[in-house]
């Protein structure tokens, strides 16, 4: 019996619902949640697709990035080669350095002497006048700033004086020792005296020598045969390379040698000397301008 009354009430309430809501409603709500499920299972794909295409497009946004890094850090290499080349290019193009040493002393003709000087060197490009003076004056000073030249002036209070009577080779020893301590060993070192008259035209031609180059000086006394090869006439047996101070460049690599002019010497006898130690005969020296009057030995008194 109470079976029979809950299949009766069930079957009621089952008629009741039916009633409420009627098939196209039934078929409305069926169609709207169906719709739903679709819509959110392809927004689903849609967003799982779009993240995946991000992580793709961030893979790529690195690898753009690794590669442009790779990139540049070529670049940076490429640069540094091509400065290397270009500075080795200019290093080998640019005329050598000429370092003229001029030792100089208070007289009377100093200061025309210097003048003298100072416009043969105003012509001559890539070229250091080196003075010295044992102590610095005023006038060497000023007339020094005066000029449009690259030069040092320098004296000797930091310099110990050897003993001997030839100040002006202890004053180019100064000189001497101030290039081998900013290793000036790629130019050409001349010794050029204010009692000389210097063509500018010389100091262009000396920049090529190997080793050590020769000149002849007018008037003075030191001669030497200059073409085809330097040789000595043999009435000088004492010194080995007997040339006038004036005649003479040398290779800056010849400070290496730690040259020194000895004070004891006159200035032919200490440039022998030198010499000697920097090469081993005069097939090592290069004659030059053996046909040209370029230096002349003028004292003025």
């Amino acid at each position: 019996r109470i079976q029979i009354l809950f299949e009766q009430n069930v079957g009621r309430i089952m008629r009741s619902i039916l009633r409420t809501f009627n098939k196209p409603l039934c078929f409305a709500v069926f169609g709207f949640v169906f719709s739903m499920s679709i819509g959110y299972m392809l927004g689903t794909l849609r967003m799982m697709e779009l993240t995946q295409e991000k992580a793709q497009l961030i893979d790529k946004i690195n690898q753009i990035e690794l590669e442009l890094f790779e990139s540049e850090r070529q670049i940076v290499h490429c640069d540094e080669e091509l400065g290397h080349k270009m500075n080795a290019m200019l290093s080998e193009s640019a005329p050598k350095y000429l370092y003229v040493i001029t030792p100089t002393y208070t007289r009377p003709t100093q200061q025309a002497e210097l003048n003298l000087l100072s416009q043969s060197l105003n012509h001559v490009p890539y070229l250091k006048w080196v003075v010295v003076e044992k102590d610095k004056t005023s006038l060497v000073s000023n007339f020094l700033k005066q000029t449009n030249l690259n030069y040092v002036h320098l004296d000797t209070k930091t310099y110990t004086m050897l003993p001997g009577g030839n100040i002006c080779n202890n004053l180019r020893n100064v000189a001497l020792n101030h290039l081998s301590e900013k290793k000036n060993y790629t130019g050409v070192v001349i010794f050029a005296n204010l009692d000389r008259t210097y063509n500018p035209v010389m100091f262009n031609k000396i920049r090529g020598i190997t080793k050590v180059g020769a000149w002849p000086v007018t008037f003075a006394a030191e001669t030497f045969n200059c073409s085809p090869k330097v040789s000595f006439p043999s009435t000088n047996d004492k010194v080995k390379y007997p040339f006038n101070i004036g005649s003479v460049a040398l290779s800056a690599n010849f400070l290496k040698y730690n040259p020194v002019f000895n004070p004891q010497l006159s200035d032919t006898e200490a440039l022998s000397h030198i010499l000697e130690d920097f090469i081993s005969s005069t097939d090592n020296i290069e004659p030059l301008l053996c046909d040209q009057e370029v230096v002349w030995y003028t004292p003025i008194f």
